[in-house]
């Protein structure tokens, strides 16, 4: 079996951005169903090349998107980790120019949304707004945000807003994530949060389209989608028994070590969505790229095939 990726570009909802696009899929099978990739904040989709080709060897089209302020989708790299305000609805807009580009490819077949950090938080509302067009979504890395934090919403922002010379200035702020990160995994690497591979660690930092800083608006707009999907409404939008797969590391912080993601699942499971829930003990945040990432493949292979297969939820 052979897989082919593409490049593409789309105008973004924004009018202004070309969205960059990679589609994978074996050139000798026809799929049996498509997965779209939603990437985290300070990366780009092409780092999922080993997870997209491991899913397209196993039968499913694969894509996914540079979201604004990342990767390709901007037009010089000093641009990355910079947004409107505002972007993060062209976001999610722009997940769905991918969806109807992949669906008119691939018409009829299983759909399933699959978001890393950021993009699950993308994938949570995405799901909620065109769950209709889904067969089901793989939230990994997700978190939630108690009711007390979301309520400060508009007073972070305005905090973010005077760390800032204007909208698109880097936010010191930003460091008190780094902060959080740090002492909840004491590390000798700045970056030890996201894994405990080392290997995994330095290619991040060797990435020219990883690690930009965050600017004050791209902040804002992670904080609007982490409230948007942290709303307690936001299950009960969902279709009715939408298969739902959670996974996170166990020492990821950005899941509060497993009490974050615990929180999505009972969400769901108050809104009558009962998901599938993987902790994985030794793992950090980017669990694709962890030493035991066969497993975490392995786990999310099982889920894509009995959702495609329509045997989800029947044993």
């Amino acid at each position: 079996m052979a897989v082919i990726r593409k490049e593409a570009y789309f105008t973004s909802s924004n009018g202004i951005n070309s969205i960059r696009t990679l589609i994978w899929q074996d050139d000798e099978a026809a799929p049996v169903g498509v997965i779209q990739i939603a990437h985290g904040v300070s990366e780009h989709i092409g780092r999922y090349d080993d997870f997209a080709r491991f899913l397209a060897k196993n039968g499913f089209a694969v894509c996914g998107n540079d979201h604004l302020g990342h990767g390709r989708s901007v037009a010089f790299d000093s641009e990355l980790g910079y947004v409107f305000e505002g972007d993060h609805v062209n976001m999610v807009r722009d997940m769905n120019t991918l969806h109807n580009i992949m669906s008119k490819r691939y018409p009829g077949l299983p759909y399933i949304i699959f978001g890393h950090s950021m993009g699950s938080f993308l994938a949570r509302i995405y799901s909620a707004a065109f769950g209709d067009r889904l067969s089901g979504a793989v939230y990994c890395g997700t978190g939630q945000l108690p009711p007390a934090v979301a309520a400060l919403e508009d007073p972070v922002k305005a905090v973010l807003d005077r760390f800032a010379e204007n909208s698109n200035a880097p936010a010191s702020i930003v460091h008190i994530f780094e902060l959080l990160t740090k002492k909840v995994l004491k590390g000798d690497d700045d970056f030890s949060w996201l894994s405990r591979s080392k290997e995994n660690i330095e290619n991040y930092k060797n990435d020219p389209l990883c690690g930009a800083p965050m600017s004050g608006a791209l902040m804002k707009e992670l904080i609007s989608l982490a409230v948007k999907a942290s709303d307690p409404s936001w299950a009960s939008r969902l279709p009715e028994n939408f298969p739902v797969l959670l996974i996170s590391g166990a020492k990821d912080p950005i899941g509060m070590n497993g009490r974050g993601v615990f929180a999505v699942s009972d969400a769901l499971v108050a809104a009558g969505i009962e998901p599938e829930v993987f902790l994985y003990p030794a793992d950090r945040h980017e669990i694709l790229n962890e030493e035991d990432n066969e497993k975490v493949y392995g786990d999310i292979l099982d889920f894509v095939r009995a959702v495609t297969d329509g045997s989800f939820g029947k044993n």
